[in-house]
């Protein structure tokens, strides 16, 4: 835009310059029926009105229409109308009003031209009386459907058509009219964009904005807000909703990618404890399998440790014994020197007279041997007296009393000692089946922790043979009891549903595709499974045939909590059936009292008492809150615990069982010893074998005997001395030599064992094959190190070492088994809720400790796979497309920002050529909006798009995703806030709203400003419809293009104002008209009677529009001058 083009300058009229609506005319257009209808504005400033209702607002649609695009068009905008109030079907098939249809309660339009072959016709005549041209833009319509918009054509013509003579008596087929209109040379289009740029070529209007100005400018009602006006009707509204939808699209590939991201790291969250829990279980197990390596090996390593310990214990004592026997030797030839040498002395003591003396020495060493026998016998006797509980026997009297008494008790000792017997043999039966017992225990609890299920062992492992068999899964025959459970809520019925459904609970679900081969099976075989001790134990099996189809029962309408109500249904191909099963089986009312219970006919206690009919049942053979014989759920930690909490009692029984056994057991062996004790006092028939002092005292006299005798001889008392010594010596002599035989036997004896033992070490080592003997020397350093310092220093200790370490070794076996019981417990529950969690895993994996190379292996794909490469692809689609998108969206929005800058500065440029007041004109200013939205809004996109663009790929966060999602969720709309975040998309996208617009009256010499004028200064009405009108003035001539003070031009010169002045108020509409008249442009002003006397003197004619009975439209066309003579004849 030139500055020749608006000078600061008193404009002056352009007189009729540009192209201008001479008339406009309808033909069966609302309810404008049956004829042609004309408004002949003439190309001057005209007046269009009438009584409300009566059509006005359907002429300016009709040329609304003629020059805008339907999309674009709002119907009867500026009436109020809503928004489908109006179309263009209805103004083409003349509704006029609407009825209710009884039978569907809704309303529907009634119109004037139901026929498909009426046609309805708009037409508009441009002239440009500069340069003789006259334009006609005409549109033909045709309902030629019951639905749907009218079938149309649009027609332009360089010369003036007319509907009565150009588009009548053509016949009644739209093709011939279509022929004889191109004929004479008008053009003929089938869509709006190529009509539309052959009229703004034939009209000389230079953009489509200037046609969105005219709309804009005819749906204006009054001016009241100053930012308003200028964003409605002075900005260009920049659709972003393409765009929006676009960013939604590609957000949803992106939540896709988050999806696949998250999935994966909660996959990874989840399986981190099962990886975690299978080390452990797989570190447990290599360390019982290298205990019980351990364990095997014990025995070869005691025979082989042991073997060579006797090894160097025989060669020692065998050394020591040849030391042994060369000293024996050697005592005994010294004892055969002092045997003769004693001889010689006993002879020589004989010749001197001492044969009493032998004599007395024979019975003296005679009663001595007697002596020591009898106390040999002695403290044999007194040991068996003390063990029978008796005091001991000093004397005949005594011994007598003694036998006699127990011969009195040993019949009752007897007796007692069978009895005990018995007592002991029942405690170590009770010791027995409490070990039985806990062995089905540990077994019940082995199959617990590999599933989640409460069904007995019995059941699944009974199916585990019928699946292996069949090649089926245990999901497709499920237990009905693995598929029902009762609700957390209602877990106080949970007794009453198990005494209910126990049987139904244990039946397996066949479904129809497997009912043959199922009942083949169970039918060719004796059902069992197999026991502790490996037997195969007969068992029963119910299964339901679940056919394919079958009718959906409808549960009978209660207003009462029913055992149905208590139970939840597993998803999956069996729920309907299971919900029509429930429906049957568990229609049993949940009562609280036993009046209730006596007035239903089928009710359930909570202490789980049944009523069916006139049946009733009470099974307390187990407690009805006992979770230990529940079957139903798929939760079986209650269960399992349960079963922990009976096998700790039953341990407490099985000890305290067998602290009786002891007692009984020590008892017995008390009674046994004390019989024995009488057993050995019967060996002693009479007190003489016992009397050691009558011996002694015996030996005593026949060495005093001989002492008198050897007193009375010195040669005598000589020998004596001498044979004294000798026979010492010969004493100790033989002692010293019997002791080394002794100690020589024991040598002799010793050696024997020790080669017996190393023989039987060695026969052991033997016996094993290479393979095993490398495998078990293997972990001989092991238990070499668990020994450490208590290694045996002689080979009698190795039993104690075998022993010692088996158990040892055993008990940490056994404590492993125990981990891995808990490892395989915390493995089940980790793993089903994986499965929970991701149900499409189940068809390849189980929850159970043998899948646990499974899950790890999943772990491992996910991290080093899935994850890489889903965040590879997020951070691909988060930067590459979401943030590019949206910062090419922002960067859009800036443009369209620019564009408003530039568009103010254009309508500046021609602010600045018209006068506002003397000496005054009016520059529009804007600044950014305070709107909290649109700045957070602006902010938030500025922050998830900073350095979207820089070429940098690398901005991939959780946060930012987060950032981005929180604005593409307000676009797409939240759930429950649709309405609110589509209303916020509009405001924050359309980018009008980011200023507030104000404007500046200055001063034209100097460029001072004198006033300034806003929404919130308080100015009345109407200054600001002024400032508004000048502003739309400028907008116009700006976006037409006006030409100023030019005699002719080629630029549009026609707007309709369709009743803003009619609010407005007089000063204003007065200055507007006159504003418009300077500017030279033709107005179309639509408002009601009551402004005439203030528009009139601005119009050259006036059409007069009405409706007296509602269906039929009339419109009559009169210059200013007829008016004026009609209405002062009237008041004459």
């Amino acid at each position: 835009m030139n500055e020749g083009l608006f000078s600061a300058v008193e404009i002056s009229s352009s007189g009729r310059a540009g192209y201008r609506l001479d008339h406009v005319e309808v033909f069966n257009w609302g309810t404008f029926d049956k004829q042609v209808w004309r408004l002949t504005p003439g190309a001057e400033t005209s007046l269009l009105t009438g009584d409300i209702g009566s059509g006005k607002s359907t002429i300016v649609d009709a040329i609304t229409t003629l020059l805008m695009p339907a999309n674009r068009i709002a119907y009867n905008k500026a009436a109020g109308a809503e928004a489908k109030e109006r179309t263009l079907r209805s103004y083409v098939e003349g509704h006029y009003k609407s009825e209710r249809v009884e039978a569907s309660g809704h309303s529907r339009a009634i119109g004037l031209r139901t026929s498909a072959k009426t046609y309805s016709v708009i037409l508009g005549v441009f002239v440009n009386d500069g340069y003789g041209e006259s334009v006609t833009l005409a549109q033909v319509f045709q309902q030629r459907e019951q639905t749907g918009q009218p079938y149309r054509f649009f027609v332009t013509a360089s010369k003036a058509l007319a509907i009565a003579t150009d588009f009548a008596d053509f016949g009644s087929d739209l093709r011939d009219l279509r022929k004889r209109l191109r004929a004479s040379g008008a053009e003929i289009f089938d869509d709006f964009p190529k009509y539309g740029t052959s009229l703004r070529r034939l009209l000389g209007i230079r953009s489509e904005q200037a046609l969105d100005l005219f709309h804009q400018t005819v749906s204006m009602k009054s001016v009241g807000n100053l930012n308003e006006f200028v964003r409605d009707h002075m900005l260009e509204p920049s659709d972003a909703s393409g765009r929006v939808r676009d960013i939604i699209a590609h957000f949803e590939d992106l939540t896709k990618a988050h999806d696949a991201v998250k999935r994966a790291r909660e996959q990874l969250e989840a399986l981190a404890p099962i990886v975690a829990t299978a080390e452990k279980y797989d570190a447990a197990l290599t360390e019982r399998a290298d205990h019980e390596r351990q364990r095997d090996a014990v025995r070869l390593f005691v025979a082989e440790a042991r073997s060579q310990m006797l090894g160097e214990e025989i060669a020692a004592q065998k050394s020591e014994a040849e030391r042994l026997f060369t000293e024996k030797s050697d005592r005994e030839v010294s004892a055969r020197r002092l045997e003769s040498e004693r001889d010689e002395l006993i002879a020589e003591r004989a010749r001197a007279g001492g044969d009493r003396i032998g004599e007395l020495e024979r019975l003296s060493r005679a009663a001595h041997e007697q002596a020591e026998e009898r106390a040999r016998r002695r403290t044999l006797f007194d040991a068996a007296v003390k063990q029978a509980g008796y005091a001991a026997v000093e004397n005949p009297s005594d011994f007598s009393s003694l036998t006699a008494t127990i011969a009195d008790r040993r019949a009752e000792l007897e007796s007692r000692r069978s009895q005990i017997g018995h007592d002991a043999a029942r405690l170590l039966g009770e010791i027995s089946r409490i070990d039985r017992e806990a062995g089905v225990l540990t077994d019940e609890l082995d199959s617990l922790t590999k599933r989640t299920s409460n069904l007995p062992a019995s059941h699944t492992d009974l199916r585990e043979q019928l699946c292996k068999d069949l090649g089926l899964t245990p999901e497709e025959l499920p237990y009905a009891g693995e598929l029902l459970d009762v609700v957390e809520h209602q877990s106080e019925w949970r007794g009453a549903a198990e005494r209910v459904l126990r049987g139904f609970a244990l039946s397996l679900l066949v479904s129809q595709v497997h009912y043959d081969e199922v009942a083949r099976w169970v039918n060719g075989r004796r059902l069992s499974y197999r026991g502790r001790d490996g037997r195969q134990i007969g068992t029963k099996l119910v299964y339901e045939r679940v056919p394919d189809r079958r009718v959906p029962l409808r549960p009978t309408a209660h207003d009462h909590l029913t055992l149905a109500d208590c139970l939840e249904t597993k998803a999956g191909a069996f729920a309907d059936y299971l919900a029509d099963e429930l429906i049957k089986r568990a229609d049993y009312r949940c009562v609280d009292t036993l009046a209730q219970f006596g007035q239903e006919r089928r009710a359930v206690t909570r202490e789980g008492q049944v009523r069916s009919g006139e049946r009733h049942e009470k099974d307390d053979r187990t407690r009805v809150d006992d979770p230990r014989t529940w079957v139903l759920g798929w939760a079986n930690e209650r269960k399992i615990a349960a079963l922990h909490e009976e096998l700790a009692q039953l341990e407490e029984t099985k000890q305290a069982a067998e602290k009786s056994w002891r007692e009984v057991e020590a008892e017995r062996v008390a009674a046994q010893q004390r019989l024995d004790a009488f057993t050995s006092i019967a060996g002693f028939p009479s007190w003489s074998e016992l009397d050691v002092v009558e011996a002694r005292e015996r030996a005593a006299r026949h060495e005093e005997e001989k002492a008198r005798l050897e007193a009375g001889s010195s040669r005598l008392a000589e020998i004596k001395l001498a044979l004294g010594r000798v026979e010492k010596q010969q004493g100790d002599l033989t002692a010293r030599t019997n002791e080394l035989i002794g100690r020589l036997a024991k040598l002799e004896a010793s050696v024997k064992a020790a080669e017996a033992e190393k023989a039987r070490d060695d026969s052991l080592v033997a016996e094993q094959s290479p393979n095993d003997l490398s495998a078990a020397r293997a972990a001989y350093e092991a238990l070499d190190a668990r020994l450490g310092k208590k290694r045996p220093a002689h080979s009698g200790e190795w039993p104690d070492v075998d022993k010692r370490l088996t158990e040892q070794l055993t008990r940490r076996i056994e404590q492993i088994g125990r981990e891995l019981g808990g490892y395989s417990q915390s493995l089940g529950q980790y793993m089903a809720e994986v499965l929970r969690r991701w149900p499409e895993l189940r068809s390849e994996m189980d929850a159970t400790a043998e899948a646990r190379a499974d899950y790890v292996a999943l772990h491992a794909s996910v991290r080093d796979d899935d994850l890489p490469r889903f965040e590879a692809e997020f951070k691909r689609q988060l930067n590459t497309e979401t943030i590019r998108e949206l910062a090419q969206f922002n960067s859009w929005l800036r443009r369209q920002a620019e564009e408003i800058d530039e568009r103010v500065s254009k309508i500046n440029e021609a602010l600045g050529a018209i006068p506002y007041n003397p000496g005054h004109y009016i520059r529009l200013e804007k600044q950014p909006t305070v709107n909290q939205d649109v700045s957070s809004f602006r902010s938030d996109l500025r922050s998830a798009t900073d350095d979207a663009l820089s070429g940098d790929d690398d901005h991939y966060s959780e946060q930012r995703f987060l950032d981005v999602k929180r604005i593409i969720e307000r676009f797409r709309g939240r759930e429950g806030y649709a309405d609110s975040d589509k209303a916020w998309t509009r405001r924050v996208t359309d980018v009008r709203n980011w200023f507030v617009f104000s404007a500046s009256e200055r001063i034209l010499e100097t460029d001072e400003e004198w006033e300034h004028y806003s929404d919130s200064d308080g100015k009345s009405g109407g200054q600001k419809e002024k400032l508004a009108y000048t502003i739309l003035a400028a907008s116009l001539a700006y976006q037409f293009g006006l030409e100023w003070g030019a005699e002719k031009s080629r630029d549009f010169r026609f707007a309709v104002i369709d009743e803003a002045f009619g609010r407005g108020s007089d000063v204003s509409t007065r200055y507007a008209l006159e504003l418009f008249a300077k500017l030279g442009l033709q107005l179309l002003i639509v408002t009601p009677l009551q402004k005439v006397h203030v528009i009139e003197p601005y119009v050259k004619a006036i059409g007069f529009v009405d409706n007296p009975g509602g269906t039929f439209s009339r419109l009559q066309t009169m210059t200013i001058e007829e008016y004026r003579a009609r209405r002062d004849g009237r008041a004459s």
